[in-house]
């Protein structure tokens, strides 16, 4: 079960070989969130997507919280920037010479 701090909360399902990721988008799905973070419920520890299932140490039936994320856009004349509060990546594109390359 993945519950919204609002208290809204959608049983989810997926593969026990999934991963993280899979779960989160089983979330977003079901909650019609695009944007969204998990984190175990009872510690509070946000799960790295990259994680399979059987090494985050969730259990079958267990509950997490998901922390909806709202995305954010910069732009210049020549670059934009998007993210997402509390995310771990900033995606850029446009002219490299006005911030449009985020590879360095």
């Amino acid at each position: 079960e993945v519950s919204l701090p609002s208290g809204r909360r959608e049983t989810v399902a997926v593969s026990q070989s999934g991963t993280v990721a899979d779960l989160k988008i089983a979330a977003q799905e079901s909650l019609g969130q695009p944007f969204l973070r998990l984190a175990t419920t009872a510690e509070g520890r946000l799960l790295d997507p990259t994680e399979t299932l059987r090494f985050s140490e969730l259990q079958d039936g267990g509950s997490l919280t998901a922390i909806a994320q709202e995305p954010k856009i910069v732009s210049t004349w020549n670059a934009f920037a998007f993210w997402c509060v509390g995310g771990d990546r900033i995606i850029t594109w446009g002219d490299p010479d006005y911030g449009g390359d985020s590879s360095g």
